[in-house]
């Protein structure tokens, strides 16, 4: 039973009329405005050069490095630096002879020693070779002017300290020793000479 009032109407879904219940009116739609398009153009591309970065991060997978003065584990044992000592702040002279200090340094760098301890850990021992070592963060790859030793074995349960000389910039800027294996070794910051 329906009220008197009500009225009943029926319609067919295939019906092309128009009927007036249920017609909108629609508005033709616009075109962007000349100052929408000088907006929404640098937006996308912002986005695609942002969404293309993230990408790239995430597919190179760069390991984080080690915290300046922890341990990181390497093939045979751990690594970590226990210090990096401007060549300038102690008077440091290299033990035999280096013809790559004598040259004059960088304008704008300065030279550091890096003192790399290792620990063999593993029962095999524990192989340095200070050419796996290499400094990352200066723009390219740095490779030591100095070190002591070059090679070494050490048995399980020795250490070695190893001393590497870098030139780095003065800059206060995020550098790592890169060793095999993906170990990453932060220099910290307290060696920069200039803020």
């Amino acid at each position: 039973m329906t009220p008197a009032n009500a009225s009943l109407r029926l319609v067919r879904l295939d019906d092309d009329a128009k009927h007036p219940e249920n017609t909108r009116q629609t508005q033709p739609r616009r075109a962007l405005s000349p100052r929408r398009r000088k907006i929404l153009i640098p937006l996308a591309v912002a986005w695609l050069v942002m969404a293309s970065l993230a990408c790239v991060l995430l597919l190179t997978g760069t390991k984080p490095s080690t915290a300046f003065g922890d341990t990181a584990a390497i093939p045979g044992g751990l690594a970590r630096i226990s210090a990096v000592i401007p060549l300038e702040s102690d008077g440091w002279i290299p033990p035999r002879a280096a013809d790559r200090l004598d040259s004059a340094v960088q304008p704008g760098a300065h030279r550091v020693r890096i003192m790399l301890e290792l620990t063999a850990v593993d029962a095999t021992g524990l192989s340095f070779d200070a050419a796996d070592y290499s400094l990352s963060g200066v723009g390219s790859r740095a490779t030591a002017l100095w070190v002591d030793p070059s090679q070494w074995e050490a048995a399980a349960g020795t250490s070695v300290l190893a001393t590497l000389v870098f030139e780095i910039p003065n800059q206060a800027i995020a550098l790592v020793l890169d060793g095999p294996q993906g170990s990453r070794l932060s220099l910290g910051t307290g060696h920069h000479t200039a803020p």
